[in-house]
């Protein structure tokens, strides 16, 4: 494994010039698989390294139609420090707004969320008066054909979440830390926000102590998306859960959502694992493949819940996992899921010949629970027509002993 400030050093060498050898350095390392595959970012643009929040905020889009960014210029941004936007956004002449909202959860132990009245988010539950950062509701906005790249485990984005949307495409984001934004409160700011955009590469990146959703889709579509290598740390001292653990996982919500979940660490999270549909007719592809899910409690890790949120689960791993697979109880629920997994014998299992031509790769766990093992044919025969944009899955114990090394930041190969 060679990190990025080593290749940087060796090209410095070679160029025998620091600024030819940044540029050089700075765009993505590797290329994207699954459904993003093709995705290119910046591409071969020089790179641009912000100083300020201002210069960030306007390298990743330096154009606006009214509120949308409109920004198309290739650009590799490379963060090589914290950009902590805590206290950067100032409403009606303070950093912070208090308002009245609720108590997530009434917890026995340990300390609940705050949550905001929004989306009716308070009805039956507890009054309380929430704080909040601003900067947190307010999303970094990226235009089309960034690279957005953190250099050896330095780049990281503090306080304020990122938002791909409005029609824009063609991004990555890579080897940075996302983390802060208003983590005691519900509704708080989002990490990452893919809302009608396509082609989005999120890569080798760190997610922690998020208010509400780590990574969300919108209503739009987000297509031609792949969370890939990633961690996801669901450690927090404020949970929705009482057990100090993040529930806001993954939402996946778009109207035609196709996205690869493939070698990641999640770890200490109670849910929504993706929740999948459920609002506006959303329909839903995701493919999780090669993930090692790790000290998972409550509804533990993929839950669909519409007849168009179909999941295919392969080659996964599950550690000290309440519920690998969740099957929601009420209406609208439960969604498709095909999750195999070792040990099973059901004829089942021969419509991955049929749907994929190959067969499909078994889960696994070890101290998780056993409750649900759907094997639902809707979901597999979706896949049939995108199976050359699936991930080839590797074993589940391959998964098990590889992804904790390899995921988050820092370890660009």
């Amino acid at each position: 494994m060679l990190s990025l400030s080593l290749r940087c050093a060796s090209s410095a060498l070679l160029l025998a010039a620091a600024v030819f050898a940044n540029q050089a350095c700075a765009q993505a390392v590797g290329a994207p698989d699954g459904f993003a595959a093709g995705v290119t970012g910046g591409g071969n643009a020089a790179a641009v390294r912000p100083t300020s929040l201002l210069e960030l905020q306007q390298a990743l889009c330096s154009s606006f139609d009214g509120n949308r960014c409109i920004d198309t210029t290739p650009r590799v941004i490379v963060l090589d420090r914290t950009f902590d936007f805590t206290g950067s956004l100032i409403t009606n002449g303070s950093s912070i707004t208090t308002t009245t909202g609720c108590v997530a959860t009434t917890c026995s132990t340990g300390t609940s969320q705050l949550g905001l009245n929004i989306a009716n988010y308070c009805a039956g539950r507890t009054a309380a008066q929430v704080s909040f950062d601003n900067a947190g509701r307010t999303p970094l906005q990226i235009g089309s054909n960034k690279t957005l790249i953190g250099l050896a485990s330095d780049g990281a984005i503090t306080g304020r979440g990122l938002r791909v949307g409005g029609g824009n495409s063609n991004v990555i984001i890579q080897n940075i830390t996302i983390s802060d934004i208003n983590p005691g409160v519900v509704w708080g700011g989002d990490a990452l926000a893919i809302d009608d955009a396509d082609g989005v590469w999120v890569d080798h990146n760190r997610f922690a102590r998020i208010g509400r959703q780590m990574v969300v889709t919108g209503f739009g579509s987000a297509s031609h998306v792949t969370l890939s290598n990633n961690e996801f740390d669901g450690r927090t001292d404020t949970s929705s859960t009482c057990d100090n653990r993040h529930y806001w996982l993954w939402l996946f919500l778009g109207a035609h959502d196709t996205i690869t979940v493939a070698r990641n660490y999640v770890h200490h999270t109670s849910g929504r694992g993706p929740h999948a549909g459920g609002l506006n007719n959303a329909s839903v592809l995701a493919h999780m493949v090669n993930n090692y899910f790790e000290d998972l409690s409550r509804e533990g890790a993929a839950m669909p819940l519409t007849s168009t949120a179909l999941l295919l689960l392969e080659g996964n791993y599950f550690n000290k996992v309440s519920l690998p697979v969740y099957i929601y109880p009420h209406n609208p629920g439960p969604g498709y899921t095909f999750a195999p997994f070792v040990g099973m014998r059901d004829p089942r299992n021969d419509l991955c010949l049929q749907y994929l031509g190959r067969e499909c790769v078994a889960n696994d766990q070890i101290a998780s629970g056993s409750k649900n093992r759907p094997l639902d044919e809707q979901a597999l025969a979706a896949f049939g027509p995108v199976s050359a944009s699936l991930v080839t899955p590797a074993s589940a114990s391959s998964a098990a002993n590889t992804v904790r090394a390899n995921a988050g930041v820092g370890k660009i190969n």
